[in-house]
């Protein structure tokens, strides 16, 4: 997608790509920009925001440091 880099986020539902930067569900929910859903506009689907690798390797070496 235009603007992004080419970075989408894919449904796993319908594998519709979706844009990160509109991937809010659209029903008033209070969690507004704080909630790390994203709602695919074709199936009305709604997953967690996938993390990157990178952020899950960080997270469990701090796990691992704090255990020991």
């Amino acid at each position: 997608m235009p603007g992004d880099g080419g970075k989408t986020i894919r449904c796993p539902l319908c594998g519709f790509d979706i844009d990160p930067a509109d991937r809010g569900c659209r029903t008033g929910c209070p969690m507004g920009r704080s909630c790390s859903l994203v709602c695919c506009p074709r199936c009305r689907y709604s997953f967690p925001m996938p993390e990157s690798k990178v952020i899950n390797l960080l997270k469990s070496i701090l796990r691992k440091g704090k255990a020991s």
